[in-house]
């Protein structure tokens, strides 16, 4: 779970950095491309040209605004996991040295259970992966 949680970290860093360089960059272009567009002496052909390029800029932006947001949701998701993973586990301690209270099946089923979040957040994470590099095949001007 931990590396699950450091993959994430350092995955929602880098997708933080490409978002905010992307932005200015963007936004540089977008007001490059409004000033074709207004323009007179643009031809048709190039105000063409430049709203899809402005276009392709804000679709790019949106894609990764939403790959960070899927990220950020990700990271809450497994740190939740790792919080309810560890409490757990203080309870079972608690239990195993009280002495009153043997260890039940319900506490080795919230076990089972945390794994199998355990296995769906990797899974999650790994369809993430997949995406961007289908992403990366498909639209390589994005990336």
């Amino acid at each position: 779970m931990d590396e699950v949680l450091e993959l994430l970290e350092k995955t929602t860093k880098r997708i933080q950095r490409i978002f905010e360089e992307s932005k200015e960059a963007a936004s540089k272009q977008t007001a490059d491309y409004g000033l074709l567009l207004q323009s007179k002496d643009t031809t048709e052909e190039q105000k063409l040209k430049a709203f899809m390029r402005r276009m392709l800029a804000y679709d790019r932006l949106d894609r990764l605004s939403s790959q960070l947001s899927l990220l950020y949701m990700l990271q809450i998701f497994a740190f939740k996991v790792k919080v309810l993973e560890v409490t757990v586990n203080k309870i079972d301690e608690q239990l195993a040295k009280s002495g009153v209270l043997e260890k039940t099946n319900e506490i080795e089923e919230i076990r089972k259970h945390i794994d199998t979040l355990k296995i769906l957040m990797e899974a999650q994470y790994e369809s993430l992966k997949e995406i961007k590099d289908k992403n990366k095949e498909d639209l390589p001007y994005v990336f």
